[in-house]
């Protein structure tokens, strides 16, 4: 099986290394046809050899419309291999390309790639925005099948955060742009996981065997339909029915290499085999969820700083822009009262009335802002207690004045350093801080240590204060 794989990938290879030689309807033809069929078939690795032969071409054509497309789907073949960081990376070359480009297709498909590679890496709010744009702009176009894309993965937060009435409207919303295999076995899954009504999970797992027959899906899809019958073989008590389901979507999801498939149906297969008294292979089954579960995890510590990184550079980017617009009012507001102080005194005075006031509602907005703020705060303490990924980034975005001049001091200063310093300007001590971040009560003294070492705090000063005076703009 390993061999043959291995044969088709070298002969995609070589067949596809003249692509840079090819014209650009060739180009075309192979990317709607051969990558997309390789697609659906479930054969993700050859997929990706090709489609980056085919950027290779596009980008040596100087197409650069073709290239955007390409990367585009190399980011979406890499998310489904769960290759976090290089589909991450293709996403960052394409929002760049479309920047200039601006096609508003691939930049709701640009959108929904980010959510789905931030869901992966545990920050699911983050991905809720990236979805909610992507869905923003396919509704805009009309575009159903890019709906029913979106919804479903919108649907599958929702279920993890346990938001039934939400997953039950992202679900039907899916299902109503398009039915598919998908999410009729998705909406039988929610029936029989939320609502407990077999009669309406047996009516949309009926209703994917009728899609099934067609043939004309991705192949994932088939191990999805699988796995919820298997789940409703064991709500109906048939175990046997429910192993043999489980284990060809088992096989499906291992062939496409879908470690996140895998390891969900591992885990319904320690149950199913349970059932049925099978205690060895429930055994072997727990044994494989947990070591992909625990390599899955790994995975994601490794890269969990990247949208954070990404957070923290679009806020700065967008710092420097209405710096830059800040800066052009300012002058044309003191040409303006230039100009009227040329022509009329008595102008000029009503002008300053105005800024005045201007400066007043300023004043007014800023303390609405700041009461937004301490609203906030409950939900940022909540968030570092449950030492959540998502900690920083809503931090960042609360109190973006404090990481700014934090870098501004040291700008090499590392994800986990800044981290250390929210805690620390919140007002978390020592002990809270070991203790909601799983690490010695050591560990974190000699971090805040190395931390103070790093920003030159004076020895005769608490970490503590000078943490307060930092987000007070007193340095």
């Amino acid at each position: 099986m390993h061999l043959t794989k291995t044969i088709t990938i070298l002969l995609i290879f070589f067949s596809a290394s003249y692509s840079g030689q090819k014209t650009r309807k060739e180009l075309d033809s192979l990317f709607s046809k051969k990558i997309k069929v390789l697609f659906a078939e479930g054969e993700l690795d050859e997929a990706l050899v090709l489609c980056k032969e085919i950027i290779s071409g596009y980008e040596r054509l100087s197409d650069e419309r073709g290239a955007l497309k390409a990367y585009v789907y190399a980011a979406n073949i890499c998310s489904n291999l769960f290759r976090t960081k290089e589909s991450l990376q293709y996403l960052d070359i394409a929002a760049e390309k479309n920047a200039v480009i601006k096609d508003e297709y691939l930049e709701s498909r640009i959108n929904a790639e980010y959510g789905r590679n931030y869901k992966n890496l545990g920050f699911n709010n983050l991905a809720l925005k990236y979805y909610d744009k992507a869905i923003s702009i396919a509704k805009k176009n009309n575009n159903r099948n890019s709906l029913e894309y979106f919804y479903g993965l919108q649907s599958v937060i929702y279920e993890e955060q346990k938001e039934i009435n939400k997953l039950y409207g992202s679900l039907t919303k899916g299902h109503k742009s398009k039915p598919t295999v998908y999410n009729s076995a998705r909406m039988a899954k929610y029936f029989l996981s939320f609502r407990k009504n077999l009669d309406s999970a047996k009516f949309y797992l009926d209703l994917g065997e009728k899609m099934r027959s067609t043939k004309s899906f991705p192949v994932f899809q088939e191990s999805i339909l699988n796995r919820n019958w298997g789940r409703y073989f064991i709500e109906t008590k048939d175990y046997s029915k429910a192993v043999s389901y489980l284990e060809k979507s088992l096989t499906i999801s291992k062939q496409l290499n879908k470690p996140q498939d895998v390891k969900d149906t591992h885990k319904m297969l320690v149950k199913a085999y349970k059932l049925i008294n099978d205690e060895q292979k429930s055994v072997q089954n727990l044994e494989k969820y947990t070591a992909i579960t625990d390599s899955l995890l790994m995975e994601r510590q490794k890269i969990q700083h990247l949208p954070i990184e990404k957070v923290i550079k679009e806020k700065e980017v967008s710092s420097e822009k209405s710096f830059n617009t800040l800066y052009f009012i300012l002058f044309a507001i003191a040409l303006l009262f230039a100009v009227i102080y040329f022509i009329s005194r008595k102008k000029f005075s009503a002008k300053s009335l105005e800024k005045e006031m201007q400066i007043s509602l300023k004043e007014e907005e800023n303390l609405q802002l700041q009461q937004k703020v301490n609203e906030k705060f409950d939900d940022i303490i909540q968030l570092a207690k449950n030492n959540s990924p998502e900690f920083f980034t809503r931090f960042q975005e609360v109190y973006p004045h404090v990481i700014s001049n934090l870098l501004k001091i040291h700008p090499r200063l590392r994800v986990s350093e800044l981290t250390l310093s929210a805690y620390i300007y919140l007002g978390f001590n020592t002990k809270d801080i070991a203790n909601y971040t799983f690490r010695t009560i050591s560990t974190v003294r000699n971090r805040k240590h190395n931390l103070r070492t790093k920003l030159n705090i004076p020895a005769e000063e608490s970490t503590e204060l000078w943490f307060k005076n930092i987000g007070n703009n007193l340095y």
